[in-house]
């Protein structure tokens, strides 16, 4: 059987199947439900752990999983607990190197992408390209008040890869997103630092102005960010504290990966 085709629904019936053919109760008491709930919680994490190492190409045979998992609740080991540490640090090893393979072929593949992206998108008629290498639209522009470095920016956006995949977007939230310039990732400081309020622009950020070769959650490394912004309101820094309940969050947007800021 080949584990890396088997999808993360399949696996937990795969363990369960194994591990108590036959085996049927209804859960009535307090105790019965409970019980079976640390089961399912160890089982659930259990799961997320064999589906993650399979993505990573990392074989498991998930029978001695089980297995495993049976002798260790009636204390009956095949092995040491030292050789049982001495595995799970190899297996860490093998995991940590799979993960660097892995993120060092997204940099490349998605440094390939962004490059024939950026190149194409540049030679629109209607996209302008600063000396930076930040590229915008205007979708909709107007004379009024302008963004300075230290101002509190609120606004509306819808931010995706140049895939089409959307990491956020405060319109399908119905809450603006409300954020310090000084927080910002390069790209987008930039970028609002050429809006005024009312207006709307729409901008495709080069990873070397947002999270360069860095995964950051969902999005991956040497990523091109388009943001489609609606400049709602600048404030200065002392206007804060007239405003209430702000979210000062946007993914994809701060300097630490929070929702709109690096």
């Amino acid at each position: 059987m080949n584990l890396t085709k088997i999808k993360l629904s399949y696996i937990v019936p795969l363990i369960l199947s194994i591990a108590v053919q036959g085996f049927s109760t209804e859960l009535k008491t307090d105790i019965q439900k409970q019980s079976y709930s640390l089961g399912a919680s160890t089982g659930n994490y259990i799961n997320n752990q064999i589906y993650g190492q399979l993505q990573l190409g990392a074989k498991v045979d998930v029978a001695l999983v089980v297995k495993g998992f049976e002798d260790a609740l009636k204390q009956k080991l095949q092995i040491s607990e030292t050789e049982v540490i001495d595995n799970l640090n190899k297996r860490a090893e093998l995991l940590n190197k799979a993960q660097k393979a892995k993120i060092k072929k997204l940099q490349e593949t998605n440094a390939k992408k962004e490059k024939k992206f950026l190149s194409k998108n540049a030679k629109k008629s209607t996209v302008k390209v600063t000396k930076s290498g930040l590229q915008y639209e205007v979708l909709k522009d107007t004379k009024t008040k302008g963004v300075k470095p230290e101002s509190i920016v609120i606004m509306n956006y819808k931010a995706s890869l140049i895939d089409g995949y959307v990491f956020d977007d405060t319109y399908a939230r119905k809450a603006p997103a409300h954020l310090s310039m000084i927080n910002l990732i390069d790209g987008l400081k930039e970028g609002l630092m050429l809006m005024h309020t009312g207006s709307k622009y729409k901008f495709y950020i080069p990873s070397k102005l947002a999270y360069k070769d860095v995964q950051m959650r969902d999005i991956p490394p040497n990523s091109t960010l388009v943001f489609e912004i609606e400049l709602l309101k600048v404030l200065k820094p002392g206007e804060m504290k007239a405003v209430s309940n702000l979210d000062m969050s946007g993914h994809g947007t701060t300097k630490q990966g929070n929702q709109v800021s690096k």
